[in-house]
């Protein structure tokens, strides 16, 4: 008799110790569903909390979170890289539009030009800035295939005349500059400033400040020093100096509902870091000032 009792009592226990272990890990099973949806949906992507110290249990938590991490580490880098691809299409697509203007401004100053000259040169500056516009398309078809391809290429430099470029740039808004009644004033140093950079970051740098003064300003005044220094001055009697220092933010526009996708500065500030050189803006008696230094060839 003693030992039915003995065995009723033992197989209760077993029962009562499987009904709290099956609970336990029910509830373990209820925390990882849980927590993986989390994981999937984005919303946790910190370890598996258990309540259990069922060894089983943990185990299949560990390994499950080893593989959610790897998963997350995936979806943040495809995430930063298709937000790296958007912005870098963007800003392409920006300067789609600069070689686009130029080129309408070299065919106006051509129907207008009888000197054969002027309009051989006029004919090869077009024969550029199509060069350049296939350039960027190129890139652009880059960028739309792989979203980890940094913007800006490494270009090969070479020793340019800066006043050269200036001028070449100049010259690309002159319909629009025309439009608006502005002749720039420009000043130059009787040597040569040299500087060692790419010829197509140069141009797309100056563009990009010029394009701003297009849009805004009705003066314009352009000073190259010996040292490399090139302050561009237009009148902007409206800005305030908050607005100033966002001037090269990414995507800021200092009027609402204005065709400036925000880009043009930005750009430019980023592509002077990337060659050594620095850019600032500064406003006073409501004129904008934009200093460009570069690093001259010695």
């Amino acid at each position: 008799m003693w030992i039915f009792i003995l065995i009723s009592i033992v197989l209760a226990v077993a029962v009562i110790v499987l009904g709290i272990k099956t609970a336990l890990l029910k509830r373990a099973f209820t925390e990882i569903d849980k927590q993986v949806k989390d994981h999937l949906d984005g919303t946790n992507s910190s370890s598996f909390q258990l309540s259990t110290g069922d060894r089983n249990a943990r185990k299949l938590a560990n390994d499950l979170n080893n593989e959610l991490q790897e998963l997350h580490k995936e979806r943040v880098f495809l995430r930063d890289g298709d937000k790296r691809m958007k912005e870098n299409v963007t800003a392409i697509s920006h300067d789609l539009r600069t070689p686009l203007t130029a080129i309408n401004s070299y065919v106006d100053l051509l129907e207008n030009e009888t000197d054969d000259t002027k309009r051989k040169e006029y004919l090869e500056r077009i024969k550029d800035r199509t060069s350049e516009l296939k350039d960027l398309t190129g890139e652009l078809f880059k960028y739309s295939v792989s979203a980890d391809v940094q913007y800006d290429s490494q270009l090969s430099t070479e020793d340019v005349d800066l006043q050269a470029i200036i001028e070449n740039s100049l010259v690309s808004f002159y319909k629009e500059f025309s439009s608006k009644g502005i002749d720039p004033e420009t000043s130059f140093p009787s040597e040569k400033v040299i500087v060692n950079c790419s010829r197509k970051t140069l141009m797309r740098i100056f563009d990009n400040v010029f394009s701003n003064a297009a849009k805004y300003a009705t003066s314009l005044s352009v000073k190259l020093t010996s040292e490399g220094v090139v302050t561009v001055t237009n009148d902007a009697p409206d800005l305030t100096p908050v607005q100033v220092s966002r001037l090269f933010d990414k995507y800021y526009t200092v009027t609402d509902g204005s065709n400036s996708t925000g880009l043009g500065l930005s750009i430019a500030k980023e592509l002077v870091s990337k060659i050594g050189g620095h850019i600032s803006a500064e406003i006073n008696d409501g004129m904008l000032t934009v200093t460009i230094g570069f690093k001259k060839v010695i």
